[in-house]
């Protein structure tokens, strides 16, 4: 695919690169790239990019001929750019980022002409899922389950493409004002990146809001698609996901600094919505992974 030539013509060498040729004839390749506030120029993509991010802080601009993203990136954030458009990528910070390249062709109905979903997939959806377990799979050699992981990795990107692009708008109808909405996503935020902070409760949310609990917790999924626990969880599980980059960090160390109550329920988690345990993560990517 000439899109690998030209990403490495912009970010030089990956870390490292392998083909997923099985079990389609079509052509896919994994891909994992460290660099430093870069810009990767595509005249025209060949494939379909999956980019999976391993780190938190950089901004990325991402801007196509029709559309721009704007977007402060976490360790789990996936990013769906589409085949047959010129584009423009601005990396800002300290990067560590899997791609996946996809033949569009491998996606059935889906022509690179009629892929205009949306860019950005839901930070704890089955994208997120599908591409960490197919990096695990891809780095421990694992065929078997690397076949599973490609096969469900296309049909999620399948799926995602193929979705309405205005769910966002949908979802802004709820009954809160997005600036309330927003400010309690801060506090939750600003909780998860301070280790001697506690996870905001319900009643502190709902009152920043100044509406009962019930009420808050209906809106936010509404505008959302997510409750509040769950995105508290999702942005938990981010912050172990950078920490476990550490080729020489403890499960019970992130644990403990990701601010889950025991080792045993921070491995449960882990897997529940990721689909891998931290120590197949933590060995799939720590290093050079």
């Amino acid at each position: 695919m000439k899109i690998i030539q030209q990403t490495i013509a912009s970010l030089g060498s990956p870390l490292w690169i392998e083909p997923l040729e099985r079990p389609y004839s079509s052509a896919a390749v994994i891909a994992r790239w460290r660099y430093l506030n870069d810009r990767l120029r595509i005249s025209t993509a060949d494939a379909i990019r999956v980019c999976l991010s391993l780190s938190t802080g950089q901004q990325v601009r991402h801007a196509e001929q029709d559309r721009a993203l704007s977007k402060h990136v976490l360790a789990g954030d996936v990013m769906v750019l589409r085949p047959g458009i010129p584009a423009e990528t601005t990396i800002e910070g300290d990067a560590d980022v899997v791609q996946i390249f996809i033949e569009p062709e491998s996606l059935e109905q889906l022509a690179s002409n009629t892929v205009t979903g949306a860019l950005v997939a839901p930070a704890s959806g089955a994208l997120k899922r599908a591409a960490i377990q197919l990096l695990v799979a891809a780095r421990h050699d694992d065929w078997r389950s690397r076949r599973e992981a490609e096969v469900r990795l296309r049909r999620v990107v399948r799926d995602f493409l193929a979705a309405p692009v205005d769910n966002e708008r949908k979802r802004a109808q709820g009954g809160l004002p997005p600036m309330a909405i927003c400010r309690a996503e801060q506090l939750i935020a600003e909780a998860m990146d301070s280790h001697n902070s506690a996870s905001p409760t319900l009643s502190d949310l709902a009152a920043t809001a100044r509406v009962s609990t019930n009420h808050f917790i209906r809106s936010f999924r509404q505008m959302r698609g997510t409750t509040p626990h769950q995105l508290v969880m999702a942005r938990r599980c981010q912050r172990a996901m950078e920490l476990l980059r550490q080729p020489d960090v403890t499960i019970a160390d992130v644990s403990d600094a990701a601010g889950y109550s025991s080792p045993a329920y921070f491995v449960a988690s882990f897997r529940q919505q990721l689909g891998v345990t931290p120590g197949a993560y933590q060995r799939a990517v720590a290093g050079k992974g």
